[in-house]
């Protein structure tokens, strides 16, 4: 775990967890929302494999597009309030069951440290048949 990590990736590591010691895995039960394969929003309740290193993985009734964007939140008991959801992108989507679930191999999405350059705003100035700079 970075030190300099943002909290919410930090919290991950406070809650208690199911622990398998021989495959060193760790499962904490979460929920999941984001935007299924119809583009229509979803919210479900599963558990969250985390295998060694950053290895995680959740197993959905909804299916999604590999390379979408899913929210996850920790669901605890004592203190609901006090989770909030971590980005992370569905690295791949692998259908189980017939269909019925679909495994998602995670990556976690990190927020960027560069700022873009701004971009010139121009609005029509009417008056004067000319584009105005607010930038």
């Amino acid at each position: 775990m970075l030190p300099n990590a943002p909290a919410s990736a930090r919290a991950v590591h406070c809650c208690k967890a199911e622990i398998n010691m021989e495959d060193q895995i760790s499962m904490y039960r979460v929920e999941v929302s984001g935007w299924d394969l119809n583009e229509k929003f979803f919210v479900e309740r599963t558990a969250l494999q985390w295998g060694q290193g950053e290895s995680k993985t959740v197993l959905l009734r909804q299916r999604v597009r590999q390379g979408t964007l899913v929210f996850i939140r920790l669901v605890e008991k004592a203190v609901p309030s006090r989770t909030f959801p971590v980005a992370y992108r569905a690295r791949q989507v692998i259908e189980r069951e017939n269909g019925a679930l679909y495994e998602l191999t995670l990556n976690q999405v990190w927020p960027t440290t560069e700022t873009p350059e701004p971009v010139a705003t121009v609005i029509p100035d009417a008056a004067h048949g000319r584009g105005v700079g607010l930038n």
